[in-house]
């Protein structure tokens, strides 16, 4: 039988929940002045999810995600959003994973990319092709690895 480590093809870091949610929230905000535009923005921040992986119940393992999404520029294009983010991820230690177009019908610009020493991920869709009369935004979606809870956390009552 396989360890956790094994499963994951990692030791995952331990660390309190609190402190892996804001530093998501920080990849994010620094995404955000990487794409360069001023529009609104929405999203609830950082919150943590399953490791499936290793603990679909969440008793010690966890990975923390972040979905937000920004819209109604005021200032810059998608385009220019999207082109700045792929200037400045590889600049900012992310490794362009994945840049084309997604696999729905619509054929959305993606990018998807890997911090190369946290290991985080981020998937980056500019939704330019929506039915009906829903906005233009580009979604943005920040993952960690699992981390491990640090002895004595109660992961059904963390964020």
């Amino acid at each position: 039988m396989k360890t956790d480590n094994e499963k994951l093809g990692y030791e995952p870091q331990v660390l309190d929940v609190e402190a892996a949610e804001q530093e998501v929230n920080d990849i994010s905000s620094r995404l955000l002045d990487a794409m360069n535009v001023k529009g609104r923005t929405e999203g609830s921040g950082a919150m943590i999810a399953q490791c499936e992986a290793v603990d679909p119940d969440m008793k010690n393992y966890y990975t923390v995600a972040h979905p937000w999404s920004i819209y109604d520029l005021k200032k810059g294009t998608f385009e220019e959003a999207m082109q700045n983010l792929r200037d400045e991820l590889p600049r900012m230690g992310w490794k362009i994973t994945r840049d084309g177009e997604t696999k729905s019908i619509a054929k959305n610009p993606e990018i998807v990319a890997v911090d190369t020493k946290s290991h985080h991920t981020v998937t980056i869709e500019w939704a330019k092709n929506r039915s009906g009369d829903l906005k233009q935004l580009i979604s943005i979606d920040v993952g960690s690895r699992c981390y491990r809870a640090p002895e004595g956390t109660d992961l059904s009552t963390a964020h």
